[in-house]
């Protein structure tokens, strides 16, 4: 870029703080992409799934359902601790390519 009179250049300009942390935000998004909703809910989503997918195969396979209440609460218990711990551990990545992708932008401000 050729800086002219009256002409910023991007070494000339000092971001603020709320500057540096939404183009970080941006930057991480690229790669790391933030999960929305919530962990709860996320969680209760694939609790529903299980329970769906074991209604289905215990309905091809001729099952009573009612009969295997047990394995049915063993997987949505697990649906859910798993959709949650995967909404968590996304989440973890979006925060830690924030923090890096702010130290990269803070070094480039020096």
């Amino acid at each position: 870029m050729i800086a002219g009179p009256g002409l910023v250049t991007m070494l000339d300009y000092e971001m603020n703080e709320t500057e540096r942390e939404m183009l970080a935000e941006d930057r991480a998004e690229a790669y790391a992409p933030k999960p929305v909703g919530g962990a709860f809910m996320a969680g209760v989503c694939g609790a529903a799934l299980a329970l769906l997918g074991f209604i289905v195969a215990a309905r091809f396979y001729g099952w009573p359902v009612r009969d295997h209440i047990g394995l049915a609460l063993i997987l949505v218990a697990g649906g859910f601790v798993l959709v949650c711990g995967g909404y968590l551990r996304l989440a973890r990545r979006n925060r830690r390519a924030r923090r890096a992708e702010r130290r990269l932008i803070d070094r480039e401000q020096r």
